[in-house]
């Protein structure tokens, strides 16, 4: 019961950094895009 708790924050943690990353990658990919789209 106790290793269940503390490693569930760990997982939700882990899987909230990574949505935060793969959010963040393609914000700076359209970002990208629509700086050679400018220029």
């Amino acid at each position: 019961m106790e290793a269940k708790r503390l490693l569930t924050p760990s997982i939700l943690g882990s899987h909230f950094y990574l949505e935060i990353c793969a959010r963040l990658d393609n914000f700076v990919n359209i970002r990208k895009g629509l700086w050679r789209s400018e220029v």
